[in-house]
């Protein structure tokens, strides 16, 4: 709902398809909404047509989530460096996307609080898609 009016605006169809025994899932609702919403908003962010889909599911012991755009995608050079802070691919004069270079670090430090990890996917000009695995027996972060 937090990300349909973006959506919405550009013309982009938004989906999820939630395996139903997400919903027996515990953990950090807070940080696990702070990683998709960043993934989220940055799938829509560079997707001009298309869509963008939410799916989480769970297997081998982990909840997968992943955030699917149609959107202009990552060349592979520039995936090793997706994480670091302050990195942004689109660096010129020109820049025609708004950021700070910090949302894809912050997720990926969210990732590890909660034990797990965060993975890019990417072809240019075909879209992304970006998986966050968590445990599903993880500590409790402090």
């Amino acid at each position: 709902a937090v990300v349909r009016p973006s959506a919405d605006l550009k013309g982009l169809t938004l989906t999820s398809k939630l395996d139903p025994r997400i919903a027996g899932a515990v953990g950090d609702a807070r940080r696990v909404e702070q990683i998709l919403l960043n993934l989220l908003n940055n799938a829509v962010k560079f997707t001009s047509q298309g869509e963008v889909t939410l799916t989480a599911d769970l297997a081998e012991g982990e909840c997968r989530m992943q955030v699917i755009d149609t959107g202009i995608g990552i060349a592979a050079d520039d995936l090793a460096t997706l994480f670091e802070p302050f990195r942004q691919i689109d660096t010129g004069l020109a820049r025609s996307h708004e950021g700070t270079g910090l949302g894809l670090a912050i997720c990926q430090r969210l990732a590890h609080l909660l034990s797990g990890r965060i993975h890019a996917a990417s072809r240019p000009g075909k879209g992304s898609v970006f998986s966050v695995n968590l445990p599903l027996d993880a500590p409790v972060p402090s």
